[in-house]
């Protein structure tokens, strides 16, 4: 493989981690509090939630779009149809990006 393959399969392999992460800190934080929790577990848990699950998620769409978009530039062996459908996949995802972020978690 040459190196522009491999650095589009780690650019969306990166970003489809980043956005699991982030989903997964999103959900962290919807976790039932235990009876011994302090104010400061409580600030804690809601961060996840608010601030780092988000974070976290828009830092894996930004490496899965730039993934989408340097397959779509780079890899000239692929069929022309193919590439048409990568911009158009990282144009999307990228609306979804400035939308709003609970369009990626709900």
């Amino acid at each position: 493989m040459d190196r522009y393959r491999l650095v589009v399969i780690a650019a969306i392999g990166l970003g489809l981690l980043f956005l699991m992460a982030g989903a997964v800190l999103a959900d962290m934080s919807n976790a039932v509090p235990g009876a011994n929790d302090t104010q400061e577990t409580q600030i804690a848990r809601e961060n996840l939630g608010r601030v780092w699950g988000p974070a976290v998620a828009h830092i894996g769409m930004f490496f899965f779009v730039s993934g989408l978009f340097l397959a779509a530039l780079f890899l000239e062996d692929v069929d022309p149809f193919v590439r048409l459908f990568l911009l158009i996949l990282g144009f999307v995802a990228l609306l979804l990006v400035l939308a709003n972020s609970p369009t990626i978690f709900g």
